[in-house]
């Protein structure tokens, strides 16, 4: 009895000493960068974490849920802030939500940026980073558009509408095709509503799925069923493009709708040269991650010019990273005001980012 307890006592006492050397600091700023879901898309932004945690020589600690959940999210945080760091910025899921969390348990103790993902109280955090998301939505609306100058019918495939890019993206196609010429979101069309028109386009549905590649697919194969003479797919977040792909692939309809993409996956790049994808809106995550663990450096040491003397950062503090569309044979062509690139030209460059090209 007396060894039993004391081989008890001894992996008590490691399991404590181990906890307390992992949590020890390297003696380097250590600061952290959290994502919102899993997924591809955050790969150039961690690239551009490590770039910049490389130059400023600190520690860095790159979290992905592979929960898109604010549970999720808050779990980590916590695991950060005893772990010691001393800057965070967040992609925040269900950011009205989470939003009191980081008020009282984060921002109120280290400094907090948000990228991404906005929440809606500007004051909580010290400043977004990331793309004005209703515009880039608008060019999302003209893709639509240039895939459809006619009209049609179409449907948006999303990750979660409670998220705040999802909500301005969304919003954004709508408007434009609506025919509203406005630099900032307004009104908000209800995530559930379905056969309403916009301009010359009936929006038939949005779908969501949780964060989750299959489910979109699923659903948009469902919505293929329900309805043969579709126009139209857009997807918003990185992994909806490839998956409405699939679908569309496996359809039987006669009819095979084009489909208007969002970021950088490897799979919608390769089907716009194809020619099964129209285009997409490409923010720039790298920038993102660069940005942030740049900018909370020097918040964390009290270097609070690294804002103010920003001439890029709105009354808001937030600062936008543009975004960008591509097409297959872009030329000159300029598209809703937004830089355009050709593929060709574009996706050798984002393999070479992602260290799998040469």
């Amino acid at each position: 009895m007396r060894v039993r307890n004391f081989l008890s006592w001894l992996g008590l006492f490691v399991a404590v000493f181990s906890l307390s050397a992992c949590s020890r600091s390297s003696g380097k700023l250590r600061l952290a960068f959290v994502s919102n879901n899993p997924h591809g898309f955050w790969t150039y932004a961690q690239r551009g974490c490590e770039a910049a945690a490389k130059e400023l020589d600190i520690e860095l600690m790159f979290r992905r849920p592979e929960q898109g959940t604010a549970a999720k999210q808050q779990e980590i945080i916590e695991e950060l802030l005893v772990k010691g760091v001393k800057g965070i910025a967040i992609s925040p899921n269900d950011p009205t939500n989470l939003q009191g969390f980081l008020k009282t348990k984060v921002a109120s103790r280290i400094p907090l940026l948000t990228q991404d993902n906005d929440v809606p109280d500007t004051k909580v955090r010290r400043a977004y980073i990331g793309t004005h998301n209703y515009r880039a939505g608008q060019a999302a609306g003209a893709l639509v558009e240039r895939a459809l100058p006619k009209g049609g019918k179409i449907a948006i495939f999303v990750g979660q509408m409670d998220a705040t890019n999802a909500v301005e993206r969304r919003q954004g196609v709508l408007d434009f095709l609506a025919g509203k010429k406005q630099d900032e979101i307004g009104e908000r069309t209800p995530a559930n509503a379905t056969n309403v028109k916009f301009g010359n386009y009936l929006l038939v549905d949005t779908r969501t799925d949780g964060g989750k590649a299959d489910i979109c697919q699923q659903k948009a194969e469902e919505l293929l069923l329900l309805h043969d003479d579709l126009d139209c797919l857009v997807g918003l977040w990185e992994y909806n493009p490839p998956a409405l792909l699939r679908a569309v692939r496996t359809s039987k309809n006669a009819q095979k709708p084009a489909i208007v993409a969002f970021d950088e996956n490897f799979q919608t790049l390769e089907a716009i040269q194809s020619g099964e994808i129209v285009g997409t809106v490409v923010q720039n995550p790298y920038m993102f991650g660069y940005e942030s663990i740049k900018i909370l450096a020097a918040l964390a040491k009290g270097d609070d010019k690294a804002l103010k003397d920003r001439k890029d950062i709105d009354a808001e503090n937030r600062i936008y990273v543009p975004h960008r569309i591509i097409i297959k044979g872009a030329g000159d062509t300029k598209i809703a005001d937004s830089a355009t690139i050709d593929v060709d030209v574009f996706y050798p460059e984002v393999k070479k980012l992602k260290g799998e090209g040469s």
